[in-house]
């Protein structure tokens, strides 16, 4: 399966400039954690045992802030930065 490594997100993250982690999940630990694993009816339901496209904003007091399955995150990163500013 193609997970991201340590070292694949280390160059994605040199690349892109990001000042945030970036997390290598490839046990689902914290997919699963999160619940963000294929169910029937999400995006990418019939891709197997990988983590769903999306993404989870957790506070700093470990409550989850946001939590969305979308194909297209980037495409929200104004509602991301926003609610991790409020976080």
């Amino acid at each position: 399966m193609g997970y991201d490594t340590p070292e694949s997100l280390r160059k994605a993250q040199a690349g892109s400039g990001a000042s945030f982690p970036l997390l290598s999940d490839i046990d689902l630990t914290v997919t699963r954690m999160y619940d963000m694993q294929l169910r029937p009816g999400w995006p990418m339901s019939g891709m197997g045992e990988i983590p769903e496209m999306g993404y989870v904003v957790v506070g700093a007091d470990g409550l989850i802030r946001l939590q969305r399955v979308d194909l297209y995150f980037g495409d929200n990163a104004e509602d991301i930065l926003t609610t991790m500013k409020g976080s």
